[in-house]
Formats: structure tokens, C-alpha cells, sequence
């Protein structure tokens, strides 16, 4: 296992370093950094609607036919583990 630090970057070039990495892999931007030794994306979920009960993506023609009732919006994250450089 990796020892990693999760916690809230302030450091500017970091979260620079972050979003460039999350923007590669096509996530947008990083929504949470680790300090790690590798730069990589850990895991990411993409925006858009979902079921309650099932958890899947719902289509516009979904939410058109049956509603609001069992959706709910997923907005997009993104985990980036970033390698300090000395």
C-alpha cells in the first residue's frame, strides 16, 4: 500500500500540477489532491444525472418520460495523486 497524504493543498503549483494531470485524462479539473510517487489519476466519476435506487446514468428521454422522482445530479470528481518534486 501507498503512503499517501490527503489533505487540503494551498500550494498554487501543486494544484496547477493537479488540474494539468486531471485535464489529460480528460476529468476537467481535480476535485481532491494526494501526495504520493507517481502522477496519476486515482479515481474519477463524470457529471450527469442517476438513478436513486440503482445508481446508473439516466438519459434526457429517461427524465422526460418518468421525471424527477428517481434522479438526482452527479457532479463530475476527480481524484489526482500528484509526486512532489525535489
Amino acid at each position: 500500500m501507498l503512503n499517501t497524504l490527503s489533505l487540503r493543498i494551498k500550494n498554487p503549483k501543486l494544484v496547477i500540477k493537479a488540474n494539468s494531470i486531471a485535464r489529460q485524462h480528460h476529468c476537467g479539473k481535480a476535485t481532491e489532491i494526494e501526495i504520493g510517487n507517481e502522477n496519476k489519476i486515482i479515481s474519477s466519476v463524470s457529471c450527469g444525472y442517476r438513478k436513486y435506487t440503482t445508481g446508473e446514468y439516466v438519459s434526457n428521454a429517461y427524465r422526460a418520460n418518468f421525471g424527477w422522482k428517481n434522479t438526482y445530479y452527479q457532479t463530475a470528481q476527480c481524484k489526482v495523486m500528484v509526486q512532489i518534486e525535489s
